[in-house]
């Protein structure tokens, strides 16, 4: 398995390429899901992919957002300069682009974003039409449809293996662009699901917490498992996490792929909520306790010296804690209380520190270390160093020679004239010396010929960086490419679909001309009746096909349509193995007019500020998780709500397949 780290800068990339990655992925300019992180730009990522092109490692670049008819012109300015800068793939979520591209330009590789929400063979197939040859899988896909995937495609799976896990399935979650404006599928999530809510049966509260902030994900004990299901690339998420995460996990990771054992700690100090196994396994997939890092467990507070300005705090550790670590403070009912910044620490004695403080802390607080200063500092000081063969050739009054291997082949570098020596011949040990002053090689020094010669300090050190210079551009050289952009023209059709309302049970009467049934079960008894409820009132019906569909998922809805011929709304690539689409739903994100001239069929925009459609869809049981029970003892009822800080609330419904997914709607 290919291994694949996050890069948000020069020095993340330091870490990823040390620490055995593969693969990097990275984002550019706006045009990222993680607009909110540092980025490159055209300038910096020439810089970064001849780096990684050196060490042997691909550089993925991350278009994956939508984008409107405005936009899709500079997005593809944008792809094009980064494939002549030579970047290896891109990431896509817009299938819009990703159709402009494939026609194009067919030597560009493709990669499918997870926030396409692919998690089955059906949805992988539709992909394969445009050109796509890797596919990163929606998190909630399970083994079982990996193996499908991989047994029925070519296609190169990609998943993710440690890293946040959002909470919501892939693409399809709308609460911060319905409540904020800002769109997570246009990379400026909000985060509202790391905030505290209120669970309400009814009018009663029964649960409050950080009830839809997920752990992370951590699936170091299941590569075995993953490999074996059909995951060629294990993806680590973290584009916003520090260079010490990308160091730590890229190399844990690494050993684990390896079969080498790995730090434990390191993993946990560097980021972690808490872990889960996903979707392997069903089990709590939530820490409503606390939605941020919680690092490691050091010890309680056994004493404190209250003073005028600064209390004396002395607390028991079970590991040893560097100036400038960071450490958080919970109660005794674990809730994080404060976080301090240990500059003035001691050691008193094996397991006793002394730190000073201003805030307010109490005896028996515990005490978790989320930073260690002494080994950020390290993490940062590694520096990848790439081993090069050098030939010399050193002879009297003949311009001094070196051989290299570029990717081109051996390639000669002619230097400055070597003056016979008189007095003070140089030594071998001296270009040895020069050739060791680099940041980038670890030169291998043999010398074809060598004679009694003299050369100024100066003409050697430029031959030194003339030598690694010509080295460098090789690289550059041998994977830039010269394509042109093209010159879209976007004609502009408004297929938006609104005349219509959704219902999740049968009425007698409707008030739009076109009514989407979305049941909570599906049957071909119930679709007949809601087929005939709309007749009686003069409506048109659609059935809502959902957003995630398992392999019975999909042979029933398949037995259902051809029984009863109604038409339907996609709302997932899958849907089109399926008949009678007539309207592609919100699910799919159609956001411009080039993604709307491949359906050619009317579309709901999902940032049309209309919001009847789920904002969430959750592939864990929020019902179990919050509430206990189990499937053989529902708890589920329909007076379920979510209740923010705000007041705002949100019902949520179930729908019952052969698994059951759980939607959070306004």
């Amino acid at each position: 398995m290919k291994l694949l780290s996050p890069v948000q800068n020069i020095q993340g990339l330091n870490a990823a390429i040390y620490n055995g990655a593969d693969e990097v992925y990275l984002g550019i300019n706006e045009f990222n899901a993680r607009n909110n992180t540092q980025g490159f730009t055209l300038e910096t990522l020439k810089d970064a992919v001849v780096k990684a092109h050196i060490f042997g490692v691909k550089v993925n670049l991350a278009i994956n957002i939508l984008f409107s008819d405005d936009e899709l012109q500079s997005a593809l300015n944008t792809l094009i300069c980064a494939y002549n800068l030579g970047v290896d793939a891109f990431i896509v979520q817009d299938l819009g682009l990703a159709k402009i591209v494939y026609e194009n330009y067919p030597d560009i590789v493709l990669h499918a974003s997870t926030q396409m929400g692919i998690h089955n063979l059906e949805g992988v197939r539709f992909l394969e039409k445009y050109g796509f040859k890797r596919v990163v899988l929606a998190r909630e896909t399970p083994l079982s449809e990996i193996k499908r995937i991989r047994d029925n495609s070519d296609i190169e799976i990609e998943y993710f293996a440690h890293g946040a896990l959002c909470v919501s399935f892939s693409g399809n979650c709308y609460l911060s662009s319905a409540l904020l404006g800002a769109s997570g599928n246009r990379g400026r999530c909000k985060q509202l699901c790391r905030l505290p809510y209120s669970l309400l049966s009814g009018d009663k509260t029964v649960k409050k917490g950080y009830l839809l902030s997920a752990k992370d994900f951590c699936t170091i004990d299941k590569l075995n498992e993953l490999k074996d299901a059909g995951v060629s690339v294990l993806k680590i998420e973290g584009r916003a996490r520090r260079n010490y995460y990308v160091a730590k996990i890229t190399n844990a990771y690494r050993r684990a792929i390896d079969g080498l054992s790995y730090n434990q700690k390191e993993i946990d100090l560097a980021f972690n909520r808490g872990y889960t196994f996903g979707y392997f396994e069903n089990k709590s997939i939530i820490n409503s306790k606390n939605q941020n890092h919680i690092g490691i467990s050091l010890g309680k507070i056994v004493k404190i010296n209250g003073g005028k300005k600064f209390n004396e705090v002395f607390f028991n550790a079970k590991t040893d804690v560097s100036k400038g670590s960071t450490i958080k403070v919970f109660d005794s009912l674990e809730r994080e209380k404060t976080t301090l910044s240990a500059f003035d620490i001691n050691k008193v004695s094996d397991n006793m520190y002394r730190l000073t403080t201003t805030q307010n802390l109490a005896v028996g607080d515990s005490l978790r270390l989320i930073a260690d200063g002494e080994e950020e500092r390290l993490a940062e000081l590694f520096m990848p160093k790439k081993s090069v063969d050098i030939e010399l050739e050193v002879i009297e009054n003949k311009e001094i020679v070196a051989y290299i291997n570029t990717p081109f082949g051996r390639e000669k570098i002619l230097g400055e004239v070597a003056q016979k020596s008189i007095n003070s011949p140089l030594q071998k040990e001296q270009f040895l010396e020069c050739f060791n002053k680099s940041d980038l090689f670890t030169p291998n020094i043999s010398f074809l010929r060598f004679e009694n010669v003299f050369l100024p300090k100066s003409k050697l050190n430029q031959f030194r960086r003339n030598v690694y210079e010509k080295l460098v551009n090789s690289y550059f050289d041998f994977y830039r490419k010269n394509k042109s952009t093209q010159t879209l023209k976007i004609a502009s059709k408004n297929l938006d679909f609104y005349e219509y309302e959704i219902v999740d049970k049968i009425k007698d009467n409707y008030t739009k001309k076109f009514v989407i049934y979305s049941p909570e079960s599906y049957s071909e008894v119930e679709v007949e009746k809601f087929i005939k409820s709309c007749k009686n009132c003069g409506k048109t019906p659609l059935l809502d096909l959902p957003n995630f569909a398992l392999e019975k998922d999909i042979i029933l809805l398949k037995k259902i349509i051809e029984k009863t011929g109604i038409k339907t709304v996609a709302n997932n690539y899958y849907a089109f193995s399926i008949a009678n689409i007539a309207v592609i739903g919100a699910g799919l994100n159609c956001y411009n007019s080039y993604t709307a001239s491949i359906f050619n069929l009317p579309f709901i925009s999902a940032e049309s500020g209309k919001w009847d459609f789920p904002l969430m869809t959750f592939r864990h049981c929020p019902v179990k998780e919050h509430l206990g029970g189990n499937c053989d003892k529902c708890l589920y009822n329909d007076g379920l709500k979510l209740k923010a800080e705000n007041g705002k609330c949100f019902e949520i419904k179930r729908k019952k397949l052969s698994t059951c997914t759980f939607y959070l709607t306004d």
